[in-house]
C-alpha cells in the first residue's frame, strides 16, 4: 500500500527590501489542517510572526529604548556551518579567536585539534536542516542560533504549502518540569496557553501535525537548561524519536559551552556548529542592514537608497580600519551591536574602546535576560565590576604569560584567580579563595563565554580583542593605588607589537571610558620620555602619537595634544633619525588633525632675472606672481573638489581646460 502526500519545499525566492534570495528546502509534507483547526492554523501563525518577525535589540543596555523596528527576514544573512562539533568551547580555524598563529606557538593538544578543525567542508545550514531528521545546532554566543529558528519560524509561517512550525524554548519546559513530569508533545500547546489570545488551546493542532509527519519542531537553547539536563535530554530524545518516525523534523540548538556534559545521542542526532560571518557575509549583512534602516523611515525612495550606499561604505570603512573591529565584525550579534553603535555617533575606530564596553557589559550583564526565546533569565545576575576587577588582571597577566597563543592551562589559571581573591580586595585565605577561583571560571565561562576552554584543560579569552581590552583594564585598576606601576609595565612592552592595542586602549579607557583625560595625559607624556633600544630610537613617540590619533584630544587633555603634536613635528623633522621614523611620525602628525599655520600662505615671485637648474642658466620672470609655500594637500585638494573647481571655466587656461 502507498500513500501519497504532497511534499513541501520551502522556497521564498523574494526579499522585500533586497531582492535576494534565501531558499529553505525542509523536503516533507506540507500541514494541511482538518477544516475544524484552519482557522486556529491561522492564529498561531498571525502570533509567531507577531513575536519573531521585528529584531529584538533587549540585553544591550544602551538600545533598550531603540524605537525603530526593524524586520528579521531583511536582515537576516544565512548561516554556515561544520558537520562535526569542536573538542572546546569553540573552534579552532585558521585564525585562533582572532589571532594569526603558528604551529610552534600552540600547545600541542591544540595543534591536534587545529588539524582535525579543517578537514570537513561548512555547508549552509538550510541544507543541513533540509537533509536531516534530527539536527542539533551549537554555536559561540551571538553567532546566530535563535535567530536561525525565529527566521525559519517566519518562514514556514508565510508559505501555505509548508510543515507546521512549533518553537519552543527548552528552558521553560525545564522550568514546568521541575513542578511535574510531562513529555515534551504535552507541554508544547501549555506553553503557548496564555501568550495571546486565540491559541489557549492549541494541542489539537499540535496533535494534527504531528501525527501526519506535518511539523518542524525548533527547540532552542539545550544549554540555557540548569538543572537536571539530563533528564531534559532523555524527554528530547524520546519526543523526537516518537515525532520523528512519524515524519516530522527536530532541531535543537545549544551553545558549544557545557554541551559535552548532556549530549544528545549522536547516533541519532546529524551535529552542525556555526561558523563567524565571512568577508562576503558581512557585506551582505551591512548592505541589508543600511538599505532597510534608511528605507523604514523615509521610504523606498532614491534617494534613501543613496544615503543607504554612502552608510554602508560608511560603516564598511569602520569595520575595516581597526583589525580588533573587523575580527569582531564577524560575530552576527556583536556586528549588529557595532551597526547600531555607530548609528549613534560612536566614532569608529578611535572611539572603540566605547564599542567594546558595550560588548562586554552585553556580555557579562545582560546576556543571560536577552537570549532566550522566552525571555527569562538564566543564570546568576553578573556585576560587571565584579567581572572586570578579576578578568583585568587575569588578561594582564595572561598577556605577559603568553600573549602569542593567549592560552594556558587551567590549573595556571585557576592559580592565578585564586591569588586575585587571597589579594587586597578580597583578602581570602587560600582554600576559600581556591573555592571562589572554581567557582568564578565556572560562572564567567557559562553565563558570559568571556573564558573558554580552547583544547583539554587548555583555556583563554573568547576573542584576541577582549582579551586585550580587558588587559588594559588590568593596566588601569593596577594604577588604582600607583601610577608607576602602571607605567612600569608600560615601559616593559612599549616597542611589542603584541602589545600595542592593548596600551591604546587603555589609554582610551582612562581618558574616554573614565573620563580621566587628565591621567592619560600623564600616561602618555610618560611615554614621551620613556627610553627605547637604540635599534628601536622613536618608537616611544610614535606610540604616543597613537595615541592621540586614538582617542583624540578629548581622550588626553589639550595640553597633551599639543606637546604630543610638537614632538612629533620635532621628530619628523630630525635628519638623524631613521627615515622611516621621521616619516611615520609624519603621517602620524597629519592624521591627529595638525597643519601648519601658514599652509595656505603663498610666496611672492618678482619680475626680473633668475637662475635656475644645475647649470645656473639665467631666465627672466617677465610679470610678478605668487607660488604656494607647500605642495597641494589632501585637505586643499578637498576644498577644491567641494568647490567644484573642475566645473569653473575662469580658473582654467586654454590647455588646462581642455585637460
Amino acid at each position: 500500500m502507498t500513500k501519497q502526500t504532497k511534499v513541501g519545499v520551502v522556497k521564498v525566492n523574494r526579499d522585500v527590501i533586497m531582492g535576494d534570495q534565501i531558499t529553505v528546502q525542509i523536503q516533507m509534507p506540507a500541514f494541511q489542517p482538518p477544516t475544524d483547526l484552519e482557522s486556529l492554523r491561522k492564529e498561531y501563525l498571525i502570533h509567531l510572526k507577531r513575536m519573531y518577525q521585528v529584531l529584538d535589540f533587549r540585553g544591550i543596555p544602551q538600545l533598550e529604548s531603540f524605537s525603530r523596528e526593524l524586520e528579521l527576514e531583511d536582515v537576516y544573512v544565512p548561516l554556515v556551518a561544520r558537520p562535526e562539533r569542536p573538542e572546546g568551547d569553540t573552534w579552532m580555524r585558521s585564525r585562533l579567536a582572532g589571532r594569526d598563529w603558528r604551529g610552534d606557538s600552540l600547545p600541542k593538544e591544540m595543534l591536534a585539534m587545529a588539524g582535525k578543525g579543517e578537514t570537513v567542508a561548512p555547508v549552509p545550514v538550510e541544507k543541513a536542516l533540509g537533509e536531516n531528521s534530527r539536527v542539533i545546532v551549537l554555536g559561540d554566543p551571538g553567532s546566530g542560533k535563535s535567530t536561525l529558528l525565529k527566521f525559519l519560524t517566519l518562514r514556514l509561517a508565510a508559505e501555505h504549502d509548508a510543515p507546521l512550525p512549533i518553537i519552543l524554548p527548552l528552558n521553560a519546559f525545564a522550568r514546568a518540569l521541575e513542578k511535574e513530569d510531562l513529555s515534551v508533545q504535552a507541554y508544547l500547546p501549555r506553553y503557548f496557553a496564555g501568550l495571546a489570545h486565540g491559541i489557549a488551546n492549541l494541542e489539537p493542532l499540535f496533535t494534527a501535525a504531528l501525527g501526519k509527519g506535518q511539523a518542524v519542531v525548533l527547540l532552542d537553547g539545550l544549554d540555557e537548561v540548569q538543572a537536571n539536563r539530563a533528564h531534559v535530554v532523555h524527554k528530547v530524545e524520546t519526543f523526537a524519536a516518537s515525532v520523528v518516525e512519524q515524519g516530522n523534523k527536530v532541531v535543537v540548538t545549544s551553545r558549544i559551552v557545557g554541551y559535552r556534559d548532556a549530549p544528545l545521542d549522536p547516533k541519532d542526532w546529524s551535529l552542525y556548529t556555526l561558523l563567524d560571518f565571512d568577508r562576503d557575509a558581512i557585506e551582505q549583512f551591512t548592505r541589508k542592514w543600511c538599505l532597510v534602516f534608511e528605507t523604514s523611515t523615509r521610504g523606498d525612495t532614491p534617494e534613501a537608497r543613496a544615503d543607504a550606499k554612502l552608510e554602508r561604505r560608511s560603516l564598511m570603512d569602520a569595520i575595516d580600519s581597526n583589525p580588533g573591529v573587523a575580527q569582531l565584525a564577524s560575530n552576527p550579534l556583536l556586528l549588529t551591536i557595532l551597526a547600531l553603535i555607530k548609528r549613534q555617533g560612536v566614532a569608529l575606530p578611535n572611539r572603540r574602546v566605547e564599542l567594546y564596553d558595550i560588548y562586554l557589559d552585553t556580555l557579562i550583564r545582560a546576556w543571560n535576560k536577552a537570549r532566550t526565546l522566552d525571555r527569562q533569565q538564566i543564570g546568576p545576575d553578573m556585576n560587571p565590576n565584579d567581572i572586570l576587577a578579576a578578568l583585568g588582571p587575569l588578561a594582564l597577566w595572561l598577556r605577559e604569560e603568553n600573549p602569542t597563543a593567549g592560552v594556558v592551562s587551567k590549573r595556571a589559571l585557576l592559580g592565578e584567580l585564586t591569588r586575585y581573591y587571597m589579594g587586597e580586595d578580597w583578602q581570602l585565605k587560600r582554600g576559600p579563595a581556591r573555592k571562589k577561583a572554581g567557582e568564578f571560571l565556572k560562572s564567567v565561562r557559562r553565563y558570559s563565554n568571556l573564558l573558554v576552554e580552547r583544547g583539554p584543560n587548555q583555556y583563554g579569552f573568547l576573542h584576541l580583542t577582549f582579551e586585550e581590552m580587558l588587559a588594559a583594564y588590568g593596566l588601569y585598576q593596577k594604577a588604582q593605588l600607583d601610577l608607576s606601576d602602571s607605567l612600569t609595565s608600560i615601559q616593559a612592552h612599549l616597542t611589542a607589537p603584541a602589545w600595542r592595542e592593548t596600551i591604546l586602549l587603555a589609554v582610551g579607557v582612562w581618558g574616554l571610558a573614565n573620563r580621566q583625560p587628565r591621567v592619560a595625559g600623564k600616561v602618555v607624556t610618560a611615554m614621551l620620555e620613556m627610553d627605547c633600544p637604540p635599534e628601536q630610537v622613536g618608537q616611544n613617540v610614535l606610540m604616543a602619537g597613537a595615541c592621540l590619533e586614538d582617542v583624540g584630544e578629548e581622550g588626553i587633555g589639550r595640553a597633551t595634544a599639543r606637546q604630543v603634536q610638537n614632538t612629533l613635528l620635532e621628530t619628523a623633522c630630525n635628519r638623524s633619525l631613521p627615515p622611516t621614523v621621521q616619516r611615520d611620525a609624519g603621517d602620524i602628525l597629519a592624521r591627529t588633525g595638525w597643519r601648519p599655520q601658514d599652509l595656505d600662505a603663498f610666496i611672492p615671485i618678482p619680475a626680473g632675472p633668475f637662475l635656475y637648474g644645475d647649470e645656473k642658466q639665467k631666465e627672466v620672470i617677465d610679470d610678478p606672481f605668487e607660488m604656494a609655500k607647500y605642495p597641494v594637500t589632501n585637505l586643499q585638494y578637498r576644498r577644491f573638489m567641494e568647490a567644484e573647481g573642475y566645473d569653473h571655466r575662469e580658473f582654467w587656461s586654454e590647455e588646462g581646460w581642455v585637460w
